[in-house]
């Protein structure tokens, strides 16, 4: 489009909404996939496949995929700040780069094998983009 140019939305609309929910909870298919279909509204949700609560709810997240709602990748373990208690056992800090491409690349496939498509979204876990601390911190991006 050249710069000035409007976008043409379709149907006349004239915005849309991205509607995403991470580290796929019990809540969101128990709650919020209803609610979302019944407006017949589709959304993005970011999944960490070892989390206990998506492999509770395999069904309704295979429901979700085939009920047209995107499925994208939260990384495998969801690691985070070491700072938090309860990802000291998973902390960003002690991340290589290598140790960051696997978390991808194994949920990618557990995702698959799961759900039968393969993410091509991905959602920053805990909003960080970063791994390894002091001379080592470094972009993982």
């Amino acid at each position: 489009m050249a710069e000035g140019e409007r976008f043409p939305w379709p149907g006349g609309a004239r915005a849309a909404v991205s509607l995403s929910f991470d580290d796929a909870r019990a809540s969101q298919i128990e709650t919020g996939l209803p609610i979302l279909n019944r407006h017949g509204v589709r959304a993005t949700f970011y999944l960490s496949p070892r989390n206990a609560e998506f492999h509770d709810h395999l069904p309704g997240w295979r429901q979700a995929r085939q009920q047209g709602h995107e499925m994208g990748n939260h990384t495998l373990n969801h690691p985070c700040s070491g700072n938090f208690l309860w990802s000291r056992n998973r902390a960003l800090e002690d991340y290589t780069v290598d140790r960051m491409t696997a978390e991808f690349r194994d949920a990618d496939a557990a995702i698959a094998d799961a759900l039968g498509v393969t993410p091509t979204t991905f959602a920053y876990p805990c909003g960080q983009t970063n791994i390894g601390r002091g001379e080592t911190l470094q972009s993982y991006i």
